[in-house]
């Protein structure tokens, strides 16, 4: 009887420990499908974009040509962005490249880092913070932020352009202090992410000082 019991409670065990491995390999799956899709359509925004002003530059050419035309105000494309994601981060030293959401609620960086909405974008004065997870299943895109050194890249595409800051402080603070947000006087980011990975009982800060 006690056999049988045992047996009963191995196969239990062994069920939940396929179910739980099977749950974090469909969000990881989902995540990474997600993150995809995401890149993958911000881009042909950037691409549809770049068409646009491409053809409006075209017919301000053709119309300098023209003589005794009536002069028009001057049109500019429409911009607009219709994709989940706001930018695509990339950094060199930790071979990462990722979508950016608009804010940090927990659907946003289920599947992207997230900016914050209280921070201004790449290319103006501020600083441009950005929060991102670390796990061991899935949501690991900054998993690796802490193998970055003060002089490290990091890279962020807009539909303003692209923007290349470095790296010029790195420290770990408490949960609370959001200080690590303030505005700045010039042009920098802000990397918030988890530490340890697991525990998470501090945050890891990365900033840097926009250079290009």
């Amino acid at each position: 009887m006690k056999k049988k019991k045992n047996s009963i409670i191995g196969i239990i065990l062994i069920f939940l420990g396929i179910s739980i491995i099977s749950i974090a390999l469909y969000m990881r799956i989902t995540s990474s499908l997600e993150q995809k899709a995401m890149i993958k359509d911000f881009q042909a925004e950037l691409n549809t974009i770049q068409d646009s002003i491409n053809s409006s530059e075209d017919q301000v050419i053709e119309d300098e040509v023209v003589e005794n035309v009536e002069e028009t105000p001057e049109k500019k494309p429409e911009i607009s962005l219709n994709s989940k994601a706001i930018g695509i981060m990339s950094i060199p030293k930790i071979e990462l490249e990722v979508a950016i959401g608009e804010g940090v609620d927990m659907n946003t960086l289920k599947y992207a880092l997230g900016h914050f909405p209280n921070t201004p974008m790449p290319g103006v004065t501020g600083n441009f913070a950005v929060a991102g997870h670390r796990s061991y299943t899935y949501n690991k895109y900054f998993n690796r932020l802490d193998e970055l050194e003060i002089g490290d890249e990091i890279n962020v595409t807009t539909l303003d352009g692209d923007f290349t800051y470095k790296v010029d402080n790195i420290s770990i603070v408490e949960p609370e202090e959001v200080s690590v947000l303030n505005s700045t006087t010039n042009s920098t980011i802000t990397l918030v992410t988890c530490t340890p990975v697991r525990v998470a009982t501090h945050r890891l800060i990365i900033k840097g000082t926009l250079v290009n």
